[in-house]
């Protein structure tokens, strides 16, 4: 899965888990008058994407800074190597 799906699916995921968010805050306003449950909501839900999103910002620095993916590290030693003799 490339950043850009990524990044789709945790904006897809952001929202669902508002929605959920506001329903669940909703049924424990009515039902037992918790005022508090709604900001509680939105720092669980803001810290869960949060989380989630620090592995998709630290791709698209590496790819911003051109670095090159640790998996194709040991080809381009390789290449390289190839080209000085």
């Amino acid at each position: 899965m490339n950043a850009n799906m990524r990044g789709v699916f945790l904006h897809v995921l952001a929202d669902t888990l508002g929605s959920v968010g506001v329903i669940i805050s909703t049924i424990l306003i009515r039902q037992f008058g918790w005022l508090i449950a709604d900001p509680i909501c939105s720092l669980f839900i803001a810290t869960l994407i949060f989380l989630s999103v620090i592995p998709l910002l630290k791709e698209a620095c590496e790819v911003l800074l051109l670095r090159l993916p640790p998996e194709h590290e040991k080809d381009l030693n390789q290449a390289l190597e190839k080209v000085r003799c």
